[in-house]
């Protein structure tokens, strides 16, 4: 018995899973406003009553999305799969590997906020935020970052400049790829704008 229900269990994650990807790729493909719980299902290859065994609406899949993404950052994230060994690195990495993802895009980011739903799961800002202040954290044991500063303001601010320069990027000012201005952001808080002579 306790087999079969583990297989049940497994079924449904899998079933889930499935959903989730499709909608991100739907999303991504067609836009959110123009993809429908049918079209998520289908492309799912289940039905579309299915669907709503796992989300209550569209909007509803929008926090288990960013849920699903912020976990394969943190795996992302670790040396022994193949990140950098410098947390700082690291910190770079994570910047980038955000803002490539689909759900990154500004509709959708937007229809996020909009839902609410992440107050219910995940709040994504937040989410961020932690994840980058527990790199900031590394970095201080290693001695990149002073290790009299708070690793969670830290991360906040680093959020912060993240989400200021997205913003920017997708209003036109392009001075560099995206890549390569969220790395100089990243640089410029941690040289200091002044440069250390500035005293």
């Amino acid at each position: 018995m306790n087999e079969s229900l583990s297989r049940r269990e497994r079924k449904k994650r899998e079933t889930r899973q499935r959903l989730m990807e499709a909608a991100l790729r739907l999303f991504q493909e067609q836009g959110y406003d123009r993809t429908t719980v049918g079209q998520i299902a289908e492309e799912a290859d289940v039905a579309k009553g299915t669907f709503f065994n796992y989300f209550e609406t569209k909007e509803a899949i929008l926090p288990a999305l960013v849920a699903w993404r912020l976990q394969e950052l943190q795996e992302a994230l670790l040396p022994e799969r193949g990140a950098p060994a410098s947390p700082v690195a690291r910190i770079k990495l994570a910047l980038r590997l955000v803002a490539a993802d689909p759900l990154s895009d500004p509709v959708l980011m937007r229809r996020l906020f909009a839902a609410g739903g992440y107050h219910k799961a995940v709040n994504p800002v937040h989410a961020l935020a932690d994840l980058l202040a527990g790199q900031v954290r590394q970095a201080q044991v290693v001695g990149e970052i002073r290790a009299d500063l708070d690793p969670l303001y830290l991360g906040g601010v680093l959020r912060a400049l993240f989400f200021q320069q997205l913003m920017m990027w997708h209003h036109g000012h392009r001075p560099a790829p995206l890549p390569e201005c969220l790395d100089g952001t990243v640089d410029l808080l941690l040289d200091g704008v002044a440069g250390p002579e500035w005293r």
